[in-house]
């Protein structure tokens, strides 16, 4: 039987194929396990060079973020779909989420208000996770990413996490877009680990329960909702209306 920290690692080498928070495998039956992860690679590439080439034909670029590492990172102006009080959400990301759910079997419009919601809650985490002081370092990260390069080729899932690499021009351009995601997920799961075990302290259960861990489930969704909240996000219908605070 699969313990507790085996639990972990495979929980993060799933976080590793760019997924993060929302869940791993096709709500509906509608592609192969093979196949989604061929298409959810070739989805990541995809708008991995969108990125960048929005990042490289820009005149006018912002940060991600006004704290935590991700405020080393910038943006073109026309890649911000909406912007919160302390971080921008792209374009990019909720192309990408809403092609994931599209992939689970939402149709379009369901797989757009469910990529929002998760895009929003994902990096109002990350804000909330660098606040209460689990912010990383780009040595982290870089060990981080080393790290899981053995561990993705030992796991039991190491096969679709292939799949996923094989559609990026190279596996060294696919974790170099790792390194990217990490600087935001290492913070949300250093500060979710923590909410976990203080939630688990406090209702005298343990992680191993099935029960305490649907609860904290629950738990944790409205963590994630309070978290969106607080950002207080807004749409951008222009570049001219992004806040001062996020250009360089």
């Amino acid at each position: 039987m699969e313990n507790y920290y085996e639990k972990r690692w495979r929980a993060v080498l799933i976080a590793l194929l760019g997924i993060c928070i929302i869940s791993y495998f096709p709500a509906k039956k509608i592609l192969s396990k093979s196949d989604f992860m061929s298409e959810w690679g070739k989805i990541l590439s995809s708008r991995n060079k969108d990125a960048a080439n929005e990042k490289s034909n820009s005149g006018i670029n912002y940060r991600l973020a006004v704290k935590g590492i991700s405020s080393e990172n910038f943006i073109s102006g026309e890649d911000v779909f909406e912007e919160g009080t302390d971080v921008l959400i792209t374009n990019q990301e909720i192309e990408a989420a809403k092609s994931f759910y599209i992939l689970q079997g939402q149709d379009e419009a369901e797989a757009e208000q469910s990529a929002i919601k998760y895009v929003e809650e994902y990096n109002a985490m990350y804000i909330e996770a660098v606040n209460n002081g689990y912010d990383v370092t780009e040595e982290e990260v870089d060990k981080y990413v080393s790290d899981f390069k053995i561990m993705a080729k030992q796991a039991d899932n190491s096969d679709d996490i292939m799949k996923v690499i094989a559609q990026f021009e190279s596996e060294n351009e696919y974790w170099e877009y790792q390194k990217v995601v990490c600087q935001k997920q290492l913070p949300i799961q250093k500060y979710v680990k923590v909410l976990e075990e203080e939630y688990m302290a406090r209702e005298g259960e343990n992680e191993e329960n099935a029960d305490a861990a649907d609860l904290w489930n629950k738990e944790l969704d409205k963590i994630k909702e309070r978290a969106a909240i607080n950002q207080n996000y807004k749409k951008i219908a222009n570049t001219g209306s992004i806040d001062k605070k996020f250009k360089i």
